[in-house]
This record gives C-alpha cells, structure tokens and sequence, in this order.
C-alpha cells in the first residue's frame, strides 16, 4: 500500500509543481524511499555490473557533453535520472511488474508534461526496467536514463522541428 500512497503522492506533488511553480517539490517525494527502504533494497548494490551494462550507452551523452552551455543543467539531469530511477525501478519494482512501473512512469510524465514526449517515456522506461531486472542494480538503469536525456536534448537542439512535433499538446 505504501508503494501506491506515495505515487499517489508524486502525482500530486506533480500537479502542485506545474500548476505553482516549485519544482523542486517532486525530486524530494522521489527521495522519499531513502527513508523508507534499505539502500540494497532500491538497488544500491552490483556497481560494477550496473555500471559495464550502462557504459555502452554512456556514449550517447557526449554529443551533448561536448556543445554543453550549461554544465549545472548537466549535474541536474544526473540527478533526476537518479532520483527516478530510485523511485521507479528501486521502490516501485519491488511490488509491480515491469510493464505496471513503465504505464506509471509514462503517466507521471503525462501528468506534467501533456505531450506525445510524455507518452513515449514509456518505451524506454520499459528498457530501464529491463537493465534494473539483469543487473539487480539501479545504476544501470539511471546512468542510461542519464545518456538517454542527454542524447534526446542534443538530438532537439539540433533538430527543433522534432522538439516542436513531440511537445504539441495531447489534450
């Protein structure tokens, strides 16, 4: 029951932040199972494993990295990679399938963002999830979500026209 409450939680903590500005609300709730679970319990553990499977994918990231304006956006993606996948893949996979964890990741991101690019977080959500189950790590899973984002911005700085595509709103 705690697993749902606190979704329940991050959803709203979700809509407070779009609809009052104080974004920072949500990483805390993502936070949140810190306190609750032990650190192996979320994943902290197999850092090795976790980073070799994430390192292919690493790779991605450079493009971004090298034309990078601001490296504390960087530091920031880093961080929200980290702190979902904690969530998602360390607190909620310990009770939901894959699949379950990729419809509330995906919905989650509709919830703030109302666009195609939200839906769409569901695919790779469910490789995320993938990395998280072989590796039994969260680092796996977070470092890629991490190589994945910043590939996604390189890819819409450089192309707008697919930034403008994704980002038209569904409702």
């Amino acid at each position: 029951m705690k697993h749902l409450g606190l979704y329940g939680i991050f959803l709203i903590s979700l809509i407070f932040s779009k609809n009052y500005g104080y974004e920072f609300i949500p990483f805390f709730v993502l936070l949140i199972p810190l306190i609750l679970e032990k650190d192996e319990n979320l994943g902290f553990k197999n850092y090795k494993r976790g980073f070799i499977f994430s390192a292919p994918f690493l790779v991605l990231s450079i493009p971004y990295l090298l034309n990078a304006k601001c490296y504390a956006f960087v530091l920031n993606q880093l961080g929200i990679a980290f702190a979902e996948e904690v969530f998602f893949r360390g607190f909620l996979m310990q009770r939901f399938n894959n699949l379950t964890v990729s419809f509330m990741f995906a919905f989650a991101h509709f919830t703030y963002w109302e666009n195609l690019n939200a839906v769409l977080t569901f695919f790779p959500s469910l490789f995320f999830g993938y990395l998280y189950i072989k590796t039994g790590s969260v680092f796996a899973p977070a470092l890629t979500h991490f190589s994945f984002n910043l590939f996604y911005f390189f890819l819409t700085e450089k192309f707008p026209e697919l930034l403008k595509f994704l980002s038209k709103p569904l409702i």
